[in-house]
């Protein structure tokens, strides 16, 4: 002869199971992670060379060009992209200028 269980305690079976996966998927998420983490800190690149004075003051003169008002620069780094996106980034750059408040 077959019992049949009340709703209530199907009911709590089934969000129990539901809730223990969603645990061990959420603890294996964060593991993986953690694991990411930790391997790109492993693989981080040597620090490049800081540029010279000579750029510096390049810049620090561009900047004051285009805000109108004198600059510090506190850090430079150089970013090592492929030529097209060069483009992308100057369009976006062009957008960004021509929504700019106060801009004379």
């Amino acid at each position: 002869m077959m019992t049949h269980m009340s709703p209530w305690l199907v009911a709590l079976v089934a969000f129990t199971l539901v809730f223990v996966a969603l645990g061990l998927l959420a603890a294996l998420l964060f593991t993986l992670r953690a694991l990411s983490v930790r391997s790109q800190r492993r693989a981080e690149p040597a620090p490049i060379d800081t540029p010279d004075e000579e750029l510096t003051a390049v810049l620090a003169a561009a900047a004051y060009a285009a805000l109108g008002a004198p600059v510090r620069i506190h850090r430079v780094h150089v970013h090592g992209e492929p030529a097209g996106q060069a483009w992308e980034r100057a369009g976006r750059m062009d957008i960004m200028v021509s929504h700019r408040v106060g801009h004379k």
